[in-house]
Order: C-alpha cells, then sequence, then structure tokens
C-alpha cells in the first residue's frame, strides 16, 4: 500500500498540471463556483478510472498470467480467502525487487489487483505473506478505493470554493473559512486512510487466525529487521525473470543478483529470515517514547508500526493466543531537545507563511478595515533566513561514523531533526520504489537488516538524471555509503556519499543548495533593510 500512494504521488502531479490549466480556463471565461465544483468532481472522476491503467504501465509488474509465480502454498490461501468471502480472486503481479512490500489498487473488487515484491517473499515466512495478501484483500473488499477517492475528493472541492469565491465581496468569509477547512481536511482524510488502515489489518488477524503473522511480516517491512541466517531458496523459482536480466545482475568474481540472492550457479540464494522479539522491542520503543513520532504520524496515509502491533496483540489476547511481540514496559516520552528542536524545524516555516500572508493578503485585510504596518518583512526574511542556517546546520552536523543497520534501529533519540552521521557497508538490493525506473532511492542490506537509503537532491532534475543513469548499476553492488540516519515514520539514511565497485563515486549536495538558497536569502533581508 505505501507503494501503491507514492505512486499515486505521480498520478496527482499529472492531475494537478490538468486541473490548474482547467482552472485557469474556467477563470477566464468567469465560470460561476458551481461549474468549478462540477469540474473537480468530474475531473477526480476521470482519474479514478484510469489510475489503474497507468499504474500497471509505469511499474514493472509482473503479471501471473505471463509467467510470475506467486508461491503455491500463498496462491491456495488467497484463493482459499477469496471464496470463504465470496469476492473474485484478484489478478496476482510480482515486481522483482530486493524491496519487500506489497500493495492493492483498482476501482472495484471485480478488477481489484495485488501486488507483492519478489522482496517480500524472500523475507516472510509463508505464513507472514498470508497476513499481508489478507491485508490488501481487505482494502479491497472494504471498498477502499472507493472510500479514499470519495474522502480526497473533499479537500479539492474547499480549495476550488475558496478559489472561486475569494475575490467575490459578501462571501469572502466564506471563501476563507474554506481555505481553512482545506488545511483542516486534509489531515481529516489522512486519519480516515490510517483507520482504513486498521480495519484491513484486523481483517488479516481475522482471515488468518495468526495477528502475531501480521505483526512480525510489519516489523520486518517497516524496520528492516531481517537476518541472514535461515534456510535457503532456490533460485529457480524466480521464474518470471528473464535470462537477461539474470545476467545484468551478475557482478564481479561469482555471481551477485538483486533481492539478496547470492551464488546462482550452485542453485542457493540468500534468505533472509526472522526478527527477534527482544530486537523488535528494542526497536519499538521509538514508536512509543519519541515525541517526534506522533508528529510524524500526523501526516502519514499509514500508522505508526507499534500502534499497529499493539493493535493485534489485542487481537492475540481475545482469540487466547501468546503475544510473541510484547510492546516495551517504559513508554514514557523522552522529550529531551523536542521544544528546541520543534522550533528550529518550523520556524522558518512560519516565517515564509508570514511573510506570503503580508505580502498577498494587505489588500483583503485593508478592506476589511485592519491596518496593516509596513516595513516589518525584512525584519522577517531575515529571521526566517537565520533559522533556516540553523535548521540545516542541526541537520547535517557529525562525523561520518561506522555502523551498522541494527545497531543503528535501536536509537530512541534520533528524527529527522537529530541525525546521526554514519558509515554503513553493504549491498544494494533494489530501488526505492520497486519496479520504477525513476526511482533513485535504493535500498542497502547489511548483515544486520536493510534500510532504506534516500537519495535527496535540491538541484533540478539530478534525482531523475541519477535514476535513469546511475542507480541501476548500483543494483547488486557492495557498497559503502555515508550519509545522515533519521526517522521518520520508518528509518532511513540521507545519502551523502555512495561508494560502489569499480572506483565509482556518487555525491548528493542537497545541503550545499540549501545553504546557498538560505544565504542568499539572508542578503537579501539585509539589503532590503538597509534599503
Amino acid at each position: 500500500m505505501k507503494f501503491f500512494m507514492r505512486s499515486l504521488l505521480i498520478l496527482f502531479a499529472l492531475y494537478a498540471l490538468v486541473f490548474a490549466i482547467g482552472d485557469a480556463y474556467l477563470a477566464k471565461l468567469g465560470a460561476p463556483p458551481a461549474g468549478a465544483l462540477v469540474f473537480v468532481i468530474v475531473l477526480v472522476g476521470v482519474q479514478y478510472l484510469i489510475a489503474p491503467w497507468l499504474i500497471e504501465h509505469i511499474l514493472d509488474i509482473h503479471w501471473e498470467e505471463y509467467g510470475a509465480q506467486l508461491p503455491a502454498p500463498n496462491r491456495a490461501f488467497v484463493e482459499q480467502l477469496c471464496s470463504q468471502r465470496g469476492l473474485k480472486v484478484p489478478r496476482i503481479g510480482i515486481i522483482n525487487s530486493g524491496t519487500p512490500n506489497a500493495f492493492s489498487f483498482g476501482r472495484v473488487r471485480s478488477d481489484a489487483r495485488v501486488v507483492v515484491t519478489s522482496g517480500l517473499l524472500d523475507v516472510l515466512t509463508p505464513e507472514e505473506a498470508n497476513a499481508v495478501l489478507a491485508h490488501e484483500i481487505g482494502h479491497i473488499e472494504h471498498w477502499d478505493f472507493v472510500v479514499m477517492t470519495i474522502a480526497g475528493l473533499v479537500p479539492v472541492l474547499l480549495y476550488q470554493l475558496y478559489v472561486f469565491t475569494r475575490d467575490v465581496k459578501n462571501v469572502r468569509a466564506i471563501a476563507y473559512s474554506a481555505y481553512l477547512c482545506y488545511w483542516v481536511s486534509q489531515y481529516i482524510v489522512l486519519l480516515l486512510n490510517r483507520t482504513r488502515e486498521y480495519f484491513a489489518d484486523h481483517y488479516a488477524a481475522e482471515a488468518t487466525g495468526m495477528p502475531d503473522a501480521l505483526s512480525s511480516a510489519l516489523i520486518k517491512i517497516a524496520y528492516g529487521m531481517v537476518k541472514a541466517d535461515g534456510a535457503y531458496r532456490e533460485a529457480k523459482e524466480f521464474k518470471y525473470k528473464e535470462k537477461s536480466e539474470l545476467r545484468r545482475e551478475e557482478r564481479m568474481a561469482g555471481t551477485l543478483a538483486v533481492m539478496g540472492i547470492s551464488n546462482l550457479r550452485s542453485g542457493a540464494s540468500l534468505a533472509l529470515a526472522g526478527a527477534s522479539p527482544s530486537e523488535a522491542v528494542a526497536i519499538m520503543r521509538w514508536d512509543l517514547v519519541n515525541p517526534w513520532a506522533r508528529v510524524y504520524e500526523m501526516s502519514s496515509t499509514h500508522p505508526l508500526t507499534a500502534l499497529r502491533v499493539r493493535a493485534m496483540n489485542a487481537e492475540a489476547e481475545n482469540m487466547h493466543q501468546t503475544i510473541h511481540y510484547p510492546l516495551p514496559q517504559d513508554r514514557r516520552t523522552e522529550w529531551g531537545n523536542f521544544f528546541f528542536e520543534f522550533l528550529i524545524w518550523i520556524l522558518p516555516w512560519i516565517c515564509a507563511a508570514l511573510l506570503l500572508f503580508r505580502i498577498t493578503a494587505r489588500r483583503w485585510l485593508t478592506g476589511f478595515g485592519f491596518d496593516v504596518p509596513t516595513g516589518a518583512e525584512p525584519a522577517i526574511l531575515i529571521i526566517g533566513a537565520a533559522s533556516w542556517l540553523l535548521r540545516i546546520w542541526y541537520r547535517y552536523h557529525g562525523d561520518f561514523q561506522a555502523e551498522t543497520v541494527g545497531r543503528l534501529l535501536e536509537d530512541v533519540e534520533v528524527s529527522q531533526m537529530r541525525p546521526r552521521a554514519v558509515r554503513l557497508s553493504g549491498k544494494i538490493v533494489g530501488r526505492g520504489l520497486p519496479g520504477a525506473f525513476w526511482s533513485p532511492d535504493l535500498v542497502l542490506q547489511d548483515s544486520t537488516g536493510i534500510i532504506f537509503m534516500l537519495y535527496r537532491q535540491s538541484i533540478p532534475f539530478a534525482r531523475f538524471l541519477f535514476a535513469i543513469t546511475d542507480a541501476d548499476e548500483c543494483i547488486g553492488q557492495q557498497v559503502e555509503i555515508e550519509g545522515w540516519f533519521r526517522r521518520g515514520l520508518r528509518p532511513y539514511v540521507e545519502m551523502s556519499r555512495l561508494s560502489a565497485e569499480g572506483g565509482q563515486v556518487h555525491r548528493a549536495y542537497s545541503r550545499w543548495v540549501q545553504y546557498a538558497g538560505a544565504g542568499i536569502a539572508l542578503v537579501i533581508g539585509v539589503l532590503w533593510l538597509l534599503a
């Protein structure tokens, strides 16, 4: 579902272009607010109808009818569950990527599709994979495609109402109320999405009768808690892979392949086995005690993993089953420097919003009889630029120290604002967005786990150029990465430097571009003040 939501971001970007052009045309024609609202409803309806077709064509999905093979136990489970629930068996697709995840999409139940990555099938046990599949089928049975489309329509309608009434004298109060409701409604839609995720989790627990299987799967997927021990998977199971793909995945002495496959010539591949409950408890403490966790959750489509595990523990108790992933007993919030970090995180945004508001809303406020003082804009810009510089330094300071994924995951103090400068060595097992050629982000695996690597660049098109030129060559290679370990809703490392086999080095310049932008804003503010 996470990858599905990320794919939708791309679709919404295209949708936004059409929306902006259509709105400009309607405004030029002087269309009434009712016409503008109808335009939005029609446009969202068209987007809803064509989205599944677009997703199929922008992601590299191998469908079962064309040779991809879901393991027999999982296929039998899906067929049995759908038979019991009176559902048509969804079309099953597999993305050839070592990044473990799954998602579902469609218009109605009868044309629903479920997609899993080959990395997920490697990492999870059959029971855990069944729990994930049941979760996705839960989305299908609950009509979540329709529910979330209707819910997502509300913020757009409110925004449209604001745009087409803000210049009408007698209804300006309504227009700006609609704009305020637009912002609030976006968080309500996200809350609804998180509620639907809990609903699908509950469905999976009932369908499998094994709530802990879903807990274990969520821990492996969200935290990369996998181990390089246990049984081996035969390479011949990946029948959907073309020979040319296998040849491309070979690297240096011997054969190295994507998705953790190694030593193909001996017919064995690296399997990723289960996470220790004690380690899982240590890692989940971050979700429970770090105050940033709830801040990040507010803007997320998915609940915090620890909270989902807590819900599964309650399901297990109701079924009189043993809880294998008990949550930490000590859940006291560790505030630390949270308030200072929150201040330097939000202050540049406050200054930017205040500056924009003063510039754009002066005429509106004057029309309501408010006296708007002048001369404060340069000071606001200076404060905003200075706080931006402090924010950049705070988020990117530190000397790079050698670490492992397993040790990093136990750090409960780290956040997106408070990073750790780290050096990791391991193998790139896939792209951050499986099956997407435009994804520059990568996934690294070392002997202790798997972690998402964010390739952030503030230079226009730099991320896309890396994605289409160099990212694919990194897959399957042993690399050393320097960057900043952070935690949002999931752990990740923002890359600073990637050193690959053969001496190739890739660098990210995001912080330096940000420094330059903040410095320019500061200079402009000072010159503006002195003018």
